[in-house]
């Protein structure tokens, strides 16, 4: 498992819904991490949410959830591998 996979899924496995969520730039465009997000919405590992607008103005975040597939590809992780 690549360090961003692991970083991402681990983030919305810890997370009281099971989410993550990223932020649009001003110029909306989308971080890095959006373009990994939707490879690991196509494996399965998430699933999309939406966009939803964040609590200022001009703020927009696109929204996943960790599907079981996501979860057990992280608890398949060796104790050593585990953030």
């Amino acid at each position: 498992m690549q360090r961003h996979e692991r970083r991402l899924l681990t983030k919305a496995a810890i997370s009281v819904e099971g989410r993550i969520s990223i932020k649009q730039s001003p110029d909306r465009a989308w971080p890095r991490d959006h373009a990994r997000l939707r490879v690991l919405e196509r494996a399965g590992r998430l699933q999309w949410v939406g966009t939803q607008a964040g609590p200022h103005i001009g703020g927009t975040f696109a929204i996943w959830q960790i599907t079981e597939q996501g979860r057990a590809r992280l608890d398949a992780l060796a104790p050593e591998e585990r953030p």
